[in-house]
């Protein structure tokens, strides 16, 4: 883990607005939050993604230049979303792009794919 990266989880820790779900007003990512993020440990919640959801449904990538790549997914799991400021940036204009949910768990971003939802972007606190 470099700097930047502390940083931004530092950064995350502080200034994530929605604790243990309190505040989401997406009944989609109220369940989400409650029955898959909170009952599981960080390191596992990858797994307990795609256990729940299904291996044809969610794709798992490292960086943002997989995240680009991935098409046919309905929930893609971004794992250290951010080692540089570049790499941020480049979210950032994809996110301007794309109709996508968010939700951004420290050091963990997960994106729901679907045309039915607002766009939305969470930062949780979990």
């Amino acid at each position: 883990m470099n700097r930047y990266q502390l940083y931004t989880r530092l950064k995350h820790a502080l200034r994530a607005t929605h604790w243990r779900g309190h505040t989401v007003h997406s009944p989609m990512m109220y369940r989400f939050i409650r029955e898959v993020v909170l009952p599981t440990k960080r390191r596992q919640l990858p797994d307990t993604i795609v256990r729940r959801y299904g291996e044809e449904r969610v794709a798992i990538v490292n960086n943002v230049n997989e995240l680009l790549q991935t098409a046919n997914k309905e929930i893609v799991v971004l794992r250290e979303p951010f080692r540089s400021a570049d790499e941020r940036h480049a979210f950032e204009a994809w996110l301007g792009q794309t109709h996508v949910v968010v939700a951004h768990l420290q050091g963990l971003l997960v994106l729901f794919f679907d045309p039915k939802l607002q766009k939305q972007f969470f930062r949780i606190r979990n």
